[in-house]
């Protein structure tokens, strides 16, 4: 009996650790194995009081309701009401949405294996795995791909005394990178009638070495396929500063190499610039 009882506790300690670090994951907050094990040790709370007393009624129910909310606070040292209840709801939709594959894999077991027995670690294994997958690859990214491909955000950026302000699209068709540096490029839209040097609107590359030193120490060519020609070299430059606003807030990066062009990048006017995606991780 007493086998029995420690192989309940470290099969729930198991599964707690396993779903705390999968909500971890998937809400993208940061944290320590060792907190992680003392929440998923916490976890076993009712378990023990279960062992112990037996059915207790509502006292062992509601520390099975609750415990999730402490274990959440210990894993991750969230402070605020949203943010707990936000990850609290997200471990609880792992758990049912874990359950349930579990249940179809057991269905199957039950109806279709010949011989052998399998063990329930691993049905339960298999199903946070699958659960993860699903999560991640196929809900979190299908609507951030739909939110990321029609989102404009605040951008400017300064270069040799010169500032440009305006809406930039974040483009998950733009690859533009230096190779070497690995720094992101946007491209962004230039009036001529503007105090830009006259040599970024002319399309022979070759009169960008007329540009002033200031304008030449920055200067990085790209290789391009998609801009202006089939296969050419791009100019491009490094940004004195370079700040986007996501959600209201402020995010600059000494990363950015923009490039420019005269040409309308969108009909309606809506944005001016248009942004590598890596240029707006939050």
């Amino acid at each position: 009996m007493a086998g029995y009882a420690e192989g309940i506790i470290f099969f729930n300690f198991a599964a707690d650790a396993l779903l705390l670090f999968v909500t971890g994951k998937l809400s993208g907050r940061p944290f320590q194995l060792s907190r992680l094990l003392a929440a998923s040790l916490a976890g076993t709370i009712p378990v023990w009081i279960y062992l112990a007393a037996g059915p207790v009624g509502l006292l062992h129910k509601s520390l099975t309701v609750i415990m999730p909310i402490f274990m959440i606070r210990i894993a991750f040292k969230i402070t605020g009401v949203t943010s707990l209840i936000s990850t609290v709801l997200t471990f609880y939709f792992i758990v049912f949405l874990t359950g349930g594959i579990l249940f179809g894999f057991q269905s199957m077991y039950t109806q279709y294996a010949i011989g052998g027995k399998w063990s329930l670690v691993f049905f339960f294994i298999v199903s946070v795995a699958i659960s993860f997958y699903f999560i991640q690859r196929r809900l979190f990214s299908l609507n951030s791909s739909r939110r990321i491909i029609s989102q404009t955000v605040p951008v400017s950026f300064t270069l040799c005394g010169m500032n440009w302000s305006g809406q930039g699209l974040i483009d998950t068709g733009n690859a533009l990178c230096d190779p070497i540096s690995k720094k992101e490029v946007a491209v962004c839209q230039i009036d001529p009638h503007e105090e830009w040097p006259d040599v970024l609107f002319k399309e022979d590359i070759s009169d960008l070495l007329h540009l002033p030193d200031n304008w030449t120490e920055k200067l990085v060519w790209i290789p391009s396929k998609s801009i202006h020609a089939e296969s050419q070299l791009l100019a491009s430059f490094r940004t004195d500063s370079f700040t986007v606003w996501i959600n209201g807030k402020e995010q600059k990066t000494d990363r950015a190499l923009v490039t420019f062009t005269d040409k309308m990048l969108s009909d309606d006017h809506s944005f001016g610039c248009i942004l590598h995606p890596n240029m707006v991780r939050e």
